[in-house]
């Protein structure tokens, strides 16, 4: 099997090589995801590809490399990698989810022997194990996995950004906690932001209940030359803030219009 590793750090290729040695296994790697077309169209023929999620600033995102992959070599297999300790992380899986169906999500700090089974797990077209997303999101007769909870909430994201105002609203609030000011960056009036804020604190709420491990303290509301703060928009703009490297990615406009013009069922990708 041919593994690609899409990743900005070379110390991840360099540590999965030494994981796959004395393996039939076969590796090369792409710093960057606008390198993918001419990676995909030069080298081998790409079995599976773990895939990370955020890279540095200015570089595309996992999404923008999925996105690549499903349609210049939509039969391989992707496997999502990402550092446990990254906050902003949750967006960007929900929607790699959402769009992608990964077959599984693989911690960096995995030890090698966990990286080398997973890797033969998917050789196998075994998809039992724990890193890995079932198909129905864990209700089966399998045992869930962590990653079943990504698979069974990736509605959220939906629920969060249901149109183009939606996400305009949420970049304003990556600025902005203040409803003047947020109406003003979202060209919207004011009766529009407190309807979104009414809405989506739902919506955060869920998210939160489902990933406590994303949620953060609200600030107390102060007063400012726009008038006292609200809790609730200043709790949003936390939200936004957290995660603002995923509403600033541009992959998302073209993924979420794709959705909302064509609003049909995605044909599931075979596992083999």
């Amino acid at each position: 099997m041919h593994i690609l590793v899409v990743d900005d750090f070379v110390l991840v290729e360099l540590a999965l090589a030494q994981v796959i040695q004395g393996t039939p296994h076969t590796l090369t790697g792409v710093r960057d995801p606008r390198n993918l077309p001419e990676a995909l169209s030069d080298g081998p023929q790409v079995d599976l590809a773990l895939v990370d999620i955020n890279f540095g600033p200015g570089v595309p995102t996992g999404l923008t490399a999925m996105r690549i992959l499903s349609e210049l070599s939509p039969d391989t297999k992707i496997v999502i990698e990402s550092t446990d300790e990254e906050r902003n992380r949750l967006l960007f899986l929900l929607a790699s989810f959402a769009f992608f169906e990964p077959l599984a999500l693989l911690s960096k700090a995995s030890p090698a022997e966990a990286m080398l089974a997973l890797i033969d797990a998917v050789d196998r077209g075994d998809r039992s194990g724990p890193g890995f997303a079932a198909p129905d999101g864990g209700t089966g007769s399998r045992p869930p996995s962590p990653v079943d909870r990504l698979v069974r909430n990736k509605g959220l994201l939906d629920e969060l950004i249901r149109g183009g105002t939606d996400l305009m609203l949420w970049r304003a609030l990556v600025r902005f906690d203040k409803r003047g000011e947020v109406a003003r960056a979202a060209h919207v009036d004011e009766r529009t932001v407190d309807r979104f804020t009414a809405g989506k604190s739902l919506v955060v709420d869920k998210i939160h209940a489902e990933f406590p491990e994303d949620a953060s303290a609200p600030e107390p509301p102060g007063a400012g030359p726009d008038g006292p703060r609200r809790p609730n928009l200043v709790r949003l703009a936390r939200f936004a803030q957290t995660h603002s490297h995923f509403f600033a990615d541009q992959a998302i406009d073209g993924l979420f219009a794709a959705r909302w013009q064509t609003p049909r069922p995605r044909q599931r990708r075979s596992w083999r």
